[in-house]
């Protein structure tokens, strides 16, 4: 038996079985993916902008196609903008560029890091007693 939950799109109650939102919610969104896909197989190099633009469905529903796969399956190349620049990209969070610059700030906080401090245990003090 599935848990009471109120749904996410319209706040009415329903009993979750996986789909994440009440069932008229949910066919819904399965109406408004299929009008993406039709859009994105005619236009098969298109943003995101463009397809929330051009079909009038939400962007977290193209975002959540994207996130689910939806068409990477079907062979299509969607865009959408790099978390930290906005350059177009086609998988992930981050452009190649930017995946590279973090990677490279990594290494230098690693290297700053490994430089050893100096080992005051090791040094002999000689003190004279008189």
């Amino acid at each position: 038996m599935g848990t009471l939950k109120n749904c996410s799109e319209c706040g009415k109650l329903y009993t979750e079985v996986g789909q994440g939102m009440c069932r008229d919610c949910y066919e819904k969104e399965q109406e408004q993916e299929q009008v993406v896909y039709d859009y994105v197989r005619d236009h098969d190099k298109c943003g995101i902008k463009e397809i929330v633009d051009d079909t009038g469905v939400k962007e977290r529903v193209v975002l959540r196609m994207l996130k689910n796969g939806r068409f990477i399956a079907q062979g299509l190349e969607i865009t959408y903008p790099c978390q930290s620049c906005g350059a177009p990209i086609t998988t992930g969070k981050l452009c190649s560029k930017c995946s590279q610059d973090i990677l490279n700030q990594a290494e230098r906080i690693k290297a700053t890091k490994s430089v050893k401090k100096s080992d005051h245990s090791s040094r002999m003090f000689n003190f004279d007693r008189d």
